[in-house]
């Protein structure tokens, strides 16, 4: 079987169990990953942090970006470029009326009302998707974005997944393009 096919069996099987997950247990397990993380000294030390905003069964941001902002923390929230397969990161002060509905239902920045943050400024990712390995191995959603943005970071910039138990699996198909994270923090 092609690696192609075997992502998308595997991230057909992920995405069902995690959409069966209850929202009391999204929530509770939400809050145990957004304790460990804000924890991680990457993080603490970081001063440009760029977080996804979740939709869905995904692991739920608001603590952590809202924790952001409390420390301090340039948040930068992802804008999928029109007519492209690329991210960029604008500069979120935290107001619903700074986001508009983007691609897939997802709230992303206004590009009116919000700064480009370029890639080099960014010292902490949270990168989010489908599956991940204990080593770091990742299976997002099939677009490409974050691999695409995750090649372009400075060295030193520290990147980390947030998954439920169930998204950790022993084995991820890959191919060249796919890039790995430096940790995942599940519940």
């Amino acid at each position: 079987m092609d690696i192609k096919k075997q992502k998308n069996q595997l991230r057909k099987k992920i995405l069902h169990e995690r959409d069966c997950l209850s929202e009391a247990h999204r929530s509770e397990a939400s809050r145990s990953i957004s304790e460990v993380i804000l924890e991680l000294p990457s993080f603490q030390q970081s001063s440009v942090v760029a977080i996804y905003m979740s939709f869905g069964s995904e692991f739920q941001t608001h603590t952590l970006l809202t924790e952001a902002l409390r420390l301090g923390k340039a948040v930068a929230l992802p804008k999928i470029e029109s007519g492209s397969r690329v991210i960029s990161f604008r500069r979120w002060s935290g107001k619903a009326e700074e986001l508009l509905e983007g691609r897939w239902g997802i709230r992303e920045p206004d590009p009116a009302r919000s700064e480009l943050v370029e890639l080099r400024y960014i010292d902490f990712i949270l990168v989010p998707g489908v599956a991940f390995t204990d080593e770091g191995s990742r299976l997002g959603y099939g677009g490409g974005y974050y691999d695409s943005a995750m090649s372009r970071l400075p060295e030193p910039s520290v990147s980390v997944a947030a998954a439920f138990s169930l998204q950790i699996v022993p084995e991820i198909p890959l191919e060249d393009h796919d890039l790995s994270v430096h940790s995942v923090i599940s519940e």
